[in-house]
């Protein structure tokens, strides 16, 4: 039985350190290109760079308009998080406590949506016929909602809540949208912690909407800036992984600095009591 144990550890731990090789080595190999010359990455690509090239970083964010970029981007991002995270939370109440006559069907039609292609044809046609296609009205609308993931973590973590808060509230004479905002949401912060970083995440990395929604340089997502760096022939890889380091930098930083926050709300939305 031991035995048996001991392999079991072995191999667990043998697993854990695959998986890391896997996750760390594109890291490694960005990384390291980043701090290559051009000619150096040609010799070896894998190899550590005997010279830090710092500039390439200097040189990506210039040439790539990554300032104007990351603006657009920003923009983007805390406009259609905002959004969605109070119309998934104002949507998720009356779901979880089943205050509509047919919330169970509601939320098996949004949790339906999550494995339905994403229909880009029709909304494209949708936008273009309704005059905004090239603004960012138009670009934001395509990712803003309040269903998917977020719906169906909010409605989980919401299960989990005591009944007695609703009632106290009602019995003062607490308004719906005054509930929401004063009493419900901070009691969510966990959960809404957890879902504003995935959400920007899918915000700040978006390049297909980009591509069918927008044509005018200046209304573009810091993403539509790593294509500066591909050529007809060629492409400077040093240049495009610092880029891709810049884009990337971030999103990471709100994850480290909200990462409590997150493992909290997953851990108390993961649950149903």
């Amino acid at each position: 039985m031991m035995n048996r144990r001991k392999v079991f550890k072995i191999l667990l731990y043998l697993l854990m350190a695959v998986l890391v090789v896997v996750y760390l080595a594109p890291l490694y190999f960005v990384l390291i290109t980043a701090l290559k010359s051009n000619k150096e990455f040609i010799v070896s690509s894998v190899s550590f760079p005997k010279e830090l090239f710092w500039s390439n970083f200097v040189e990506a964010w210039n040439k790539a308009k990554l300032g104007l970029y990351a603006f657009n981007s920003v923009f983007y991002t805390v406009i259609c998080v905002t959004v969605s995270i109070f119309l998934a939370t104002f949507l998720a109440f009356p779901i979880a406590r089943n205050l509509l006559k047919c919330s169970n069907k509601i939320y098996l039609a949004f949790v339906a949506g999550m494995f339905l292609p994403s229909g880009a044809i029709p909304l494209w046609r949708m936008i273009h016929g309704a005059g905004l296609y090239n603004t960012r009205l138009g670009y934001m609308l395509t990712m803003v909602g309040g269903g998917g993931v977020t719906l169906f973590f909010f409605v989980t973590y919401i299960k989990n809540l005591p009944r007695d808060l609703d009632e106290a509230a009602c019995m003062d004479g607490c308004g719906y949208i005054r509930f929401v905002l004063t009493i419900l949401m901070p009691l969510m912060k966990p959960a809404i912690a957890s879902m504003v970083v995935l959400s920007a995440i899918n915000v700040w990395n978006e390049v297909i909407g980009s591509i069918l929604y927008l044509s005018d340089e200046k209304l573009f997502p810091i993403t539509r800036g790593l294509y500066a760096f591909k050529g007809q022939y060629t492409i400077k890889w040093g240049l495009l992984c610092a880029a891709l380091i810049i884009v990337a930098a971030p999103v990471t930083i709100l994850y480290i600095a909200l990462q409590k926050q997150i493992i909290d709300g997953i851990m108390a939305g993961g649950v149903k009591g």
